[in-house]
């Protein structure tokens, strides 16, 4: 009987109190408790919402897919990661590493590219496929040689290059089909992508315009390739 007693005494006081409570205070009522809450403030809602950007930023550091890529001034063959973002995908980045053969008496090198994706366009055609009618971008590729170089090494005549063997700039233009998994049949990807690019390196641009009787094979390379993605 006390018991009860003094528990209707405190939720009297608290009722009582009620009216003198500051103009953005809330007094919920849940059962047999009372909790206090301020207008348009949670407690710990702050913390959640840094909790929730740090998510974000780990989740958009986890590529998307992986790529394999034949020819394309990167090596013979190149592998690597993707990441997908936009508000519709259609910006990509990929780091690549690729392998050039072993070529007369000298030895296989390792290139890595870095590229940059815009794929604007996709057309639907049919339940599991699309197309992407065009793919463009640019890449930076550099190879892992002690004989290529970034600045003209001090054996040679001052401006007797003029260019950086080490590290060359490209643009491409490109197309792509895409095969749409459906859910109960992936296994390690939802979409795989067969692709194709046509692209020029900084250095085969400057002899095109130095030289007009370059044919297309001599200053463009064709690279074919497929993509995966993941998630």
């Amino acid at each position: 009987m006390t018991m009860r007693w003094l528990a209707f005494s405190a939720a009297a006081c608290i009722a009582a109190g009620a009216g003198a409570a500051a103009p953005d205070t809330v007094w919920v009522e849940r059962t047999d408790t009372v909790w206090i809450e301020r207008a348009g403030h949670t407690e710990g809602s702050s913390y959640m919402h840094r909790v929730s950007n740090y998510n974000r930023a780990w989740h958009a550091l986890i590529p998307k897919g992986s790529r394999i890529q034949y020819a394309g001034n990167m090596g013979a063959f190149s592998v690597g990661p993707i990441w997908k973002y936009g508000r519709n995908r259609q910006w990509e980045t990929a780091l690549q590493l690729g392998l050039i053969p072993r070529h007369g008496n000298g030895r296989a090198i390792l290139a890595l590219t870095l590229k940059e994706d815009f794929v604007p366009w996709s057309v639907t055609l049919g339940r599991r496929f699309s197309f992407q009618p065009l793919a463009t971008g640019l890449y930076l590729t550099t190879v892992f040689d002690s004989r290529f170089w970034t600045a003209q090494p001090g054996r040679y005549p001052k401006g007797y290059y003029w260019f950086a063997t080490r590290v060359r700039t490209n643009v491409y233009l490109g197309q792509r089909i895409s095969l749409n998994i459906p859910e109960n049949r992936r296994f390690l990807a939802k979409t795989i992508s067969l692709f194709y690019e046509v692209s020029a390196s900084d250095y085969s641009v400057i002899e095109r315009i130095g030289n007009s009787s370059l044919k297309p094979s001599q200053y463009l390379s064709l690279s074919f390739g497929l993509q995966f993605e993941w998630f």
